[in-house]
């Protein structure tokens, strides 16, 4: 299948960047990648490149796991080396993270902490994955109040928390896309805002450059980091059939 990737980040108000993304191909294979990090300054930052680097790492070395086990072992090693790097540094770090695996006719996606996939598909939202914060437990729960902030993660890579990566998968249709976002992205944007953005003219990218705009300028002088993936699959174009048969295709 052919897709089509966009991507943007903005720092925000923050003094510094601690999102980091990426967008893998091998063999007509994708592996996107999307962290968040946390820790005070530099060490936020070296903890979401930590879950970069092994994603690269593992991905483009010779693998036979099944997408899921792939994934759930890319989450464990990034959290180990999360972990060697806060002792090193006598300091914690830890890291959001979520990974979307393309292959052939299937999407897989892992994810620890409150990093979000969204699944659209033709123009509806069919699936975002649910934040590991304590204010989604309070809310799954009908106990939602004021006493955890919306920052509160439960699980996080690095973290002393146990990890236990989410994981889903789904097969593929013509008009799929993905989007894989950090929370000062989702926090300013509505799942319906994406798609009227994406309804309008423009390319692919520019629709990712305008909704992470947007984005910051609603989170204002103290907008969080942002970032942004998106995942397009590229259908063919079918040729009207007399048009077919002028060219001698089938």
């Amino acid at each position: 299948m052919a897709w089509e990737f966009a991507h943007g980040s903005d720092i925000g108000g923050r003094p510094e960047q601690q999102d980091s993304y990426s967008i893998l191909d091998h063999m007509g294979n994708y592996l996107l990648v999307l962290a968040d990090g946390m820790g005070g300054r530099e060490h936020g930052a070296m903890a979401s490149d930590t879950v970069i680097e092994t994603a690269h790492t593992r991905f483009y070395s010779p693998h036979r796991a099944h997408p899921e086990q792939f994934l759930k072992r890319l989450c464990m090693e990034a959290h180990r080396k999360i972990l060697k790097l806060g002792h090193n540094h006598k300091a914690s770090s830890g890291s959001t993270a979520i990974f979307l695996y393309l292959q052939g006719e299937e999407a897989y996606w892992a994810h620890v902490g409150d990093s979000r996939l969204y699944h659209f598909q033709n123009n509806h939202l069919l699936f975002h994955t649910r934040d590991h914060s304590l204010v989604a437990l309070q809310e799954e729960n009908d106990e939602f109040g004021d006493s955890a902030g919306n920052n509160q993660l439960y699980m996080c890579l690095g973290g002393s928390n146990d990890v236990v990566p989410e994981i889903n998968a789904s097969g593929l249709n013509r008009n799929d896309l993905f989007l894989l976002c950090s929370d000062g992205f989702w926090n300013e944007i509505s799942p319906d805002e994406i798609l009227q953005q994406l309804a309008l003219p423009g390319t692919l990218q520019y629709h990712t450059d305008m909704l992470v705009r947007t984005a910051s300028e609603r989170g204002g002088k103290n907008a969080d980091n942002i970032s942004l993936l998106v995942a397009r699959h590229q259908s063919k174009k079918r040729l009207p059939r007399l048009l077919k048969r002028m060219l001698g295709k089938p």
